[in-house]
């Protein structure tokens, strides 16, 4: 038979039990009325990332009722932001603008300060932000089957710049020579800037850069599209191809942007800023300033963004490990 006195224990442990439930329901359900909310971008300010991301919060701000507060915590290649949010409380506050590398990159080459699958829970994914390779003028091939060649010609002998070894586009390249079974040299560069400069200088053949950067320069005729690395064409290059198109339909390469809040985060409010983020991506306005950019909207469920990130972490993982990458010193 049970005691009265441990009925009276399970009583009180059901009573506080339900009172925590409540208050995070109420809290929830409050949410976002408390305070201001954070959305810090792990990067300094004017960057793309930044104006992307200030873009997103003032619409984001808009849709609920807000202020919504744009914080630059950059350092670490965005690992710096992204752990100080990992970090954060977790009440939908603080927001993480998190990108490519501290997510899905960075964890199979260095040690950081917090796990991004278990410290994070995945809100949104924001947007893509595709790359276009590109080539001195004097290299001779124009599309990737006569890169491919070239580059079966020459084992090891044609080179590519990126923005730095371990990053995206290094990661691009990478996964490029796999699919293609072709040897490139690669060559980090400080920033996309030094490496277009040398690419038209002809210290180095090919280079992966950001669409925004590298089309006033295809333009001028300064340097040459060969494919762009998305699964579709970009608008701001409509006649460059993809890589998909020309040979190999599995490649698909992407600096990407989501949401990301601290692991703990009620899951209606989760959902809240989910909803409202996918309301900002749906604006016309919103999608005219990111095409502008060359960025691709996604938006979408929290579950679909996950799954994305899991698809992502193993892709990069493999790549890492079959390239044999290492960070310099």
């Amino acid at each position: 038979m049970v005691s009265a006195t441990l009925f009276r224990a399970l009583g009180s442990l059901l009573m506080v039990a339900l009172a925590l439930g409540f208050s995070v329901s109420s809290r929830a359900q409050d949410y976002p009325r408390a305070r201001p909310i954070h959305l810090v971008v792990p990067f300094p300010a004017g960057g793309a990332t930044d104006v992307l991301g200030r873009l997103v919060g003032q619409e984001l701000g808009r849709v609920l009722d807000q202020v919504v507060i744009v914080e630059n915590k950059a350092g670490a290649a965005g690992s710096i932001g992204t752990d100080h949010v990992a970090k954060s409380a977790p009440d939908g506050y603080t927001v993480c603008f998190c990108t490519t590398g501290p997510q899905v990159i960075q964890p199979h080459l260095m040690k950081q300060g917090f796990d991004p699958r278990k410290d994070l829970m995945p809100v949104i994914h924001v947007h893509n932000v595709p790359n276009v390779l590109v080539a001195r003028t004097t290299l001779a091939a124009n599309t990737v089957p006569e890169l491919v060649q070239l580059a079966r010609s020459k084992p090891g002998q044609i080179s590519y710049g990126t923005t730095g070894q371990g990053g995206p586009q290094h990661l691009a390249g990478e996964y490029f020579q796999k699919l293609a079974g072709i040897r490139l040299s690669h060559v980090p560069y400080k920033g996309e800037n030094p490496a277009f400069t040398d690419l038209m200088a002809g210290h180095v053949d090919l280079a992966f850069g950001s669409i925004a950067v590298a089309e006033p320069l295809i333009r001028a005729g300064r340097i040459k599209p060969v494919a762009v690395t998305g699964k579709r064409r970009s608008p701001s290059l409509a006649d460059v191809p993809t890589v998909a198109e020309q040979g190999y339909p599995d490649y698909e390469a992407y600096t990407f942007v989501g949401l990301n809040v601290p692991a703990g985060t009620p899951v209606p409010v989760i959902d809240k800023l989910n909803r409202a983020t996918n309301e900002v991506l749906a604006d016309h306005r919103v999608r005219e300033k990111m095409l502008a950019l060359a960025v691709e909207r996604v938006g979408g469920t929290s579950k679909a963004y996950a799954a994305f990130l899991a698809a992502e972490y193993e892709k990069m993982g493999r790549l890492i490990e079959d390239g044999r990458i290492v960070l310099k010193e």
